[in-house]
């Protein structure tokens, strides 16, 4: 009886030091899942960062289309009224 006490000791020793380790790699996991959803939170802003750029720049291109097109209008209207000085 005293040989199964000793070894339910010994067994409640071990495993409360597997306890413990587990503990520590348990927060270490937890760090490492709290630092991968930042990185994916701020790859997914990039992204959405980068979406947003190219619709800008969709937009500012477009109104520059519109603008130019506006000039060359106006240029048929009205020749040489957007001519260098140099030229004429």
């Amino acid at each position: 009886m005293h040989n199964r006490i000793k070894r339910l000791e010994e067994l409640v020793v071990s495993a409360s030091s597997l306890i413990e380790k587990l503990k520590e790699e348990n927060g270490v996991l937890r760090k490492q899942v709290e630092l991968l959803g930042a990185a994916r939170g701020k790859a997914a802003s990039n992204t959405a960062a980068a979406r947003e750029l190219a619709e800008f720049r969709t937009r500012v291109k477009r109104k520059l289309e519109r603008i130019c097109a506006r000039i060359e209008k106006a240029n048929d209207l009205q020749p040489g009224l957007f001519e260098e000085e140099d030229e004429q």
